[in-house]
């Protein structure tokens, strides 16, 4: 763990060694208030709630994330550096495990300014907490998936635009996999086509979260998806040695 620790320092330098992880920050930060508070019209509800603020999550996450993880491998590529680190006595899953954690460490941060949201609306109206708790456990679920998605992605191409450009797709394909009307619709041409489907869409758990509700098979979900696209990253990168 110790090659995943200095991989880990190396990334989140480069995040906050540079405007990145700044603009991203607060961008994720202010578009998500400004959709809640004016968007929503949250001054003008008769009844002020926060489940509006927790309904963007799913529409902006694949959009913000990819700006995130586009530069994990496609800058290496860029830089040529991909090539001196596949030299170094790395294992190529520690390398990978680092960044990953890297681009985690981001939008774990972005989530946890984002409380003061519902701390603000607490003030005015209570809240049931066991929804907010499980919705944000819900984010970082998706967060989990996306980020892997990315970086993985980030590996097929030494352009950054090209790679987020491809993940933002991918991400949103995932996330409408688990929406209601997609999972219906398929139903239609075979029975349970759709609720199988739906499963593998990021939107259908981050749903189940959102209602307060813990569900086990939510973080199988997270575990499993996450694990097999770090897989995929690992054989991408593996195959660079040779």
């Amino acid at each position: 763990m110790r090659n995943t620790w200095t991989i880990y320092r190396r990334e989140i330098s480069a995040y906050f060694n540079s405007p990145i992880a700044y603009i991203f920050i607060i961008l994720f930060v202010l578009i998500m208030a400004f959709m809640f508070f004016v968007v929503n019209g949250f001054f003008s509800q008769s009844t002020p709630d926060v489940r509006s603020y927790f309904s963007i999550i799913p529409w902006v996450f694949p959009i913000f994330i990819p700006t995130v993880t586009m530069r994990l491998w496609s800058e290496e590529m860029r830089a040529g550096t991909i090539e001196l680190l596949m030299t170094l006595p790395l294992r190529s899953w520690e390398v990978v495990l680092g960044k990953y954690l890297a681009g985690f460490t981001v939008i774990i941060l972005s989530l946890l300014l984002t409380v003061v949201v519902p701390l603000s609306v607490s003030i005015v109206t209570e809240l049931d907490w066991g929804v907010v708790v499980g919705t944000y456990v819900g984010a970082v679920v998706m967060a989990s998936v996306y980020i892997a998605l990315g970086a993985w992605i980030s590996t097929f191409t030494h352009n950054q635009i090209v790679a987020v450009l491809v993940a933002v797709a991918c991400s949103f394909l995932l996330s409408l996999l688990g929406v209601q009307p997609v999972i219906v619709y398929l139903d239609r041409f075979i029975s349970g086509l759709g609720s199988f489907v739906g499963w593998f869409g990021t939107f259908f758990h981050f749903q189940e979260f959102s209602k307060g509700l813990l569900n086990p098979v939510g973080f199988i979900y997270a575990v499993s998806v996450t694990a097999f696209f770090l897989t995929l990253n690992n054989i991408f990168v593996e195959g660079r040695k040779f």
